[in-house]
């Protein structure tokens, strides 16, 4: 593996700092990225921040965030994509903030943007969203009876496990909403939040524009209508945290969008300790769903399915009682599948607007799985280097949870179930190196995946990001 993806990313960086200097701006990013870590090393107290640098006060505030990330796949998983290809991909946050008293608002703007991508590489609007409007919203904060704030316009969110509803962080590009949001925290420091939104649409989103990195504003539509409440409670056991969680996305459609028509209400809980050194901690979680859906979004496809799901997640872990902050987790994943391809019911759990990135390894041009229709048992390790460096290991086996639906975004199936369940294993490991502390992060990675029956391969995939936070 080292010798196949690490060793050849040599030439890759060669190749990569072409690309670079033709993006014009971005080499001046990069510039200003090596000139803030000499000066940081010659004694700079605290990360450097542009807003410090600008002197700006009365309430404003401006900061951000420039990543530019190395892909690399060979023997790739996904049916309609090159087995194998490399993407470089750049990601570029700029946020402004004004508070006074009780009153904000806020603009986030987002450039998301690739190169090296041919025709058949692995690319979306879930990684590309060249420069438009992430967030931009207006919030109030009452404090008259506990702490409440009321947000309208668009903003992004995470919530508890993030798996449901969550902002990306692998992810070049992210979830983001237009509607009302509101959070309520008493005195006992039990949170509710709720949000009534319909979820952006990233534009453009057919490939030939994606891969030209062409501009179109992202827009939502009475098409989706996506609810939520969430609900933490601290206080209600000395040995864990509660959380409670509600979620309703409608679907219909209309002329400028077509749909799967998912009528789906989901209802969960999650329970978990704090680690702490010298300690066993523990997670589990669990999401029931239903409602009703289609199986594609034609126009012709008016037969509503039956949608009935679970997943589960279950996790206890021990944390050791050394400076390396040694973890070891012991965790179990369950996503429901379709048990029948022909009847008229439909089992895939369907994760809304959740990432899987750190349960099943990162997205990008990798993420074959999607939480549904996977049962998988794994053991993961995390631990310091040094107070900058750390590492995290994990390996797992994995299974279908019914052997005639689809694997994940792979497109591969087998209707008749006589391939069986068992995927394969998997084994991936990540680095990452806060040169700069603050300021400067370098992150590589990779995964192994020995696969069996419905593919047989070995798939190599690699990364490497530099990220830069101002």
């Amino acid at each position: 593996y080292p010798a196949t993806v690490f060793l050849s990313w040599a030439e890759k960086a060669i190749f990569m700092g072409n690309q670079l200097d033709q993006q014009g701006p971005i080499k001046w990013v990069a510039a200003a990225v090596l000139l803030l870590a000499v000066n940081q090393g010659h004694g700079a107290e605290g990360p450097w921040r542009l807003n410090d640098a600008l002197g700006l006060d009365n309430g404003f505030s401006l900061s951000g965030s420039f990543r530019t990330r190395m892909e690399s796949i060979n023997d790739g998983l996904r049916l309609a994509n090159s087995p194998s290809d490399d993407l470089l991909t750049f990601l570029t946050f700029v946020e402004g903030q004004y508070n006074n008293g009780g009153f904000g608002a806020q603009l986030e703007l987002i450039d998301a943007r690739q190169s090296l991508a041919d025709v058949d590489s692995i690319f979306g609007t879930d990684s590309l969203n060249a420069l438009d409007v992430l967030q931009a919203n207006v919030s109030y904060r009452f404090t008259a009876a506990g702490d409440t704030t009321v947000k309208l316009g668009r903003f992004t969110e995470n919530w508890g496990s993030r798996r449901l509803l969550a902002r990306h962080r692998y992810g070049n590009n992210t979830n983001s909403f237009d509607g009302i949001w509101v959070r309520h925290v008493d005195d006992d420091n039990n949170e509710i939040r709720a949000i009534a939104t319909r979820p952006t649409r990233k534009l453009p989103s057919d490939r030939a524009s994606l891969r030209d990195n062409r501009r179109v504003g992202d827009k939502s539509s009475d098409a989706q209508k996506f609810y939520g409440l969430y609900v933490t409670l601290p206080q209600l056991s000395d040995a864990f945290i509660t959380e409670l969680q509600a979620y309703s996305l409608q679907e219909k459609d209309t002329p400028d969008l077509s749909t799967r028509n998912r009528r789906i209400n989901s209802f969960g809980f999650r329970l978990l300790s704090t680690p702490a050194p010298g300690r066993f901690h523990f997670e589990t979680e669990t999401v029931l769903q239903t409602g009703t859906r289609r199986a594609t979004t034609a126009a012709s496809d008016l037969k509503d399915l039956d949608h009935q799901s679970l997943y589960q997640y279950a996790m206890v872990g021990y944390s050791f009682d050394v400076p390396s902050r040694l973890q070891v987790w012991l965790e179990y994943s369950y996503a429901g599948g379709d048990e029948d391809p022909f009847d008229l019911d439909s089992g895939d759990f369907d994760s809304l607007f959740g990432v899987t990135t750190p349960e099943f390894a990162p997205t990008g041009m990798y993420g074959i799985f999607d939480r549904s229709n996977v049962s998988t048992p794994g053991i993961r390790v995390t631990g310091n280097l040094s107070s900058t460096v750390d590492l995290m290991f994990s390996y797992r086996h994995l299974w279908l949870a019914e052997a005639r639906d689809t694997w994940g975004r792979t497109g591969r199936r087998d209707v008749t179930g006589e391939s069986g369940s068992y995927l394969g294993q998997q084994l991936e490991g990540r680095l990452r190196w806060d040169v700069v502390p603050g300021n400067v992060r370098i992150e590589t990675g990779g995964v192994i995946f020995n696969t069996r029956n419905l593919a047989d391969t070995n798939t190599l995939f690699g990364y490497l990001a530099a990220t830069f936070t101002f």
